[in-house]
């Protein structure tokens, strides 16, 4: 008789570590859509070889993962992780059978509808999760007419994008505090963009030992917030960047 979940549970909770399957596209963890239950799944394993075994058959499949391994001391920011891209089950291999799992049976989801609405850390876990699906699927090295259901994924994108809110970076402007300035970008062809970030997490990435302030913006007055030397945008989720010029934005906004 195998293992019950419940057991499993009690396995994975007072593990020592885990190895997470991870996309060499997003560098965010790998995630599939069961056949049946339709949940999005990541993917856990107890052993580095088998997930080097689950790796050498996705190649079949012109799937490029790599293995995360997590410390217990770790689990708390994986868990954060999971939810923030919108992972609702956990796929557990034991090296011999194989379980789907709900993940907050694991662990306990934030409520963040307790937390003051101005003190509540923007995530977007719908778009992070289209972006995630359609990075995979795009950037999977096969020919054009291999590709499944990309057009489908890209439109899903978009309608997240017109749903979402933005962080935008802000700083004053020297000793005029009245004053603001919004940091921009140059790409190796010198062109001037514009980031804002989907996520708390990529804006602290961005705003790492810099002074900024913040605001919230949704995505259909992004166009507003473009400085005037500013060719494009860049939307900055977890796992891919978005570049999108003025006329992409009012186009996508409608």
């Amino acid at each position: 008789m195998g293992t019950s979940v419940e057991e499993t549970i009690k396995e994975i909770q007072g593990r020592e570590n885990i190895f997470v399957a991870y996309s060499q596209t997003t560098k965010l963890p790998y995630v599939t859509c069961g056949e049946e239950s339709f949940n999005d799944q990541a993917w856990f394993f107890t052993e580095e070889e088998a997930i080097k075994e689950f790796g050498k058959k996705k190649i079949e499949e012109k799937v490029l993962l790599m293995g995360m391994r997590y410390e217990k001391k770790d689990f708390p920011k994986m868990y954060g992780l999971l939810f923030s891209i919108g992972v609702n089950t956990i796929m557990w291999n034991d090296g011999g059978e194989q379980m789907e799992i709900d993940l907050e049976r694991i662990v306990r989801k934030p409520d963040l509808s307790k937390v003051e609405p101005q003190k509540r850390p923007l995530i977007n876990p719908t778009l992070q999760l289209s972006g995630i699906y359609f990075m995979q699927e795009l950037r999977r090295p096969v020919p054009q007419e291999e590709h499944k259901n990309l057009r489908a994924l890209e439109e899903e994108v978009i309608v997240n994008l017109r749903k979402s809110d933005f962080l935008v970076a802000m700083q004053r402007k020297g000793d005029e505090p009245d004053k603001i300035n919004i940091p921009y970008l140059k790409n190796k062809e010198g062109k001037i963009l514009q980031p804002v970030f989907s996520d708390v997490m990529e804006f602290e990435k961005f705003a790492k030992g810099k002074k900024l302030r913040i605001a919230k913006v949704p995505f259909n007055k992004l166009p507003n917030i473009l400085i005037e030397q500013a060719e494009s945008l860049v939307i900055n989720p977890m796992g891919f960047n978005l570049v999108l010029n003025r006329d992409q934005l009012k186009k996508i906004i409608g």
